[in-house]
């Protein structure tokens, strides 16, 4: 009987021995399943629809900036209702013309100067060839009544050019008579068909003419050759009743700066 109790207590005694090895034999294991358990149940269908996803957000974001007319989302930048009402027109708006476009450009015919009482015709004149002591000269017509003389070689109203009118001053209508008591700022008005040009006095020339070097009076014409810029010249006889100097007066169209040769203003 003892020889079996001792056996008894040895096979309980294997057995604690062999439970408490598998238990430190299985520990890690169980700790690892353990941590992995909590782990997965710290994250909840409401933690998952909370967490924002870095991605998807940015790609909404910049397609909604795309569609939006705004600059930005702040709702400061948004446009008040009086910036609204000073946005420019959009394209399919008429713009508003002052002037006749260039297209519409034609040969003027009418010539009004307010300040001293002109308002006569304007008539195409050209280049004539005229015989003065044996020696073949080029001179433009003049028109032999009261009206202006346009040189057909010159520029049309409302185009970048020269517009030249020429006229009498003692005879045959004396369009120009009072032309050089023009002052600075004095306007003219020039006409063709509905079409009208407003121009400011630049400058007044008196240059001297008859009897003068060839060379003189071929400087004297530069001021009726063309320009790139829009311009009206007038051209007559000064004093009243002598043909000894060129009166020149340059216009230049209202609101654009003067043109001026101070050189030889008189």
């Amino acid at each position: 009987m003892k020889k079996t109790g001792i056996v008894a207590r040895l096979l309980i005694l294997t057995g604690v021995v062999l439970l408490a090895t598998g238990a430190v034999l299985a520990y890690p294991y169980v700790h690892s399943r353990l941590a992995r358990s909590s782990s997965a149940t710290a994250v909840t269908p409401t933690s998952e629809l909370s967490s924002p996803m870095p991605e998807e957000p940015q790609e909404a974001e910049e397609s909604q900036s795309m569609k939006s007319p705004l600059p930005t989302r702040e709702p400061a930048a948004s446009p008040s209702p009086e910036a609204a009402s000073s946005t420019p027109p959009s394209a399919t708006e008429e713009p508003v013309e002052s002037e006749p476009p260039v297209a519409m450009a034609l040969p003027p015919d009418r010539i009004v100067i307010p300040i001293i009482g002109v308002d006569g015709p304007v008539v195409p004149v050209s280049l004539e060839r005229t015989e003065v002591n044996g020696q073949v000269e080029v001179a433009w017509s003049v028109p032999d009544r009261y009206a202006a003389g346009w040189h057909d070689t010159s520029a049309l109203l409302g185009e970048a050019g020269n517009v030249v009118l020429n006229g009498h001053n003692t005879t045959r209508g004396e369009i120009f008579r009072d032309l050089y008591t023009l002052e600075l700022d004095d306007e003219i008005i020039v006409h063709s068909g509905e079409i009208s040009r407003t121009y400011v006095v630049s400058a007044t020339l008196i240059l001297p003419e008859a009897g003068q070097p060839l060379e003189v009076r071929r400087a004297n014409a530069r001021y009726v050759m063309p320009t790139d810029y829009e311009r009206l010249t007038l051209v007559t006889c000064h004093p009243y009743g002598s043909l000894r100097n060129r009166l020149i007066v340059i216009a230049v169209p209202a609101r654009s700066e003067p043109i001026v040769e101070p050189s030889e203003v008189r």
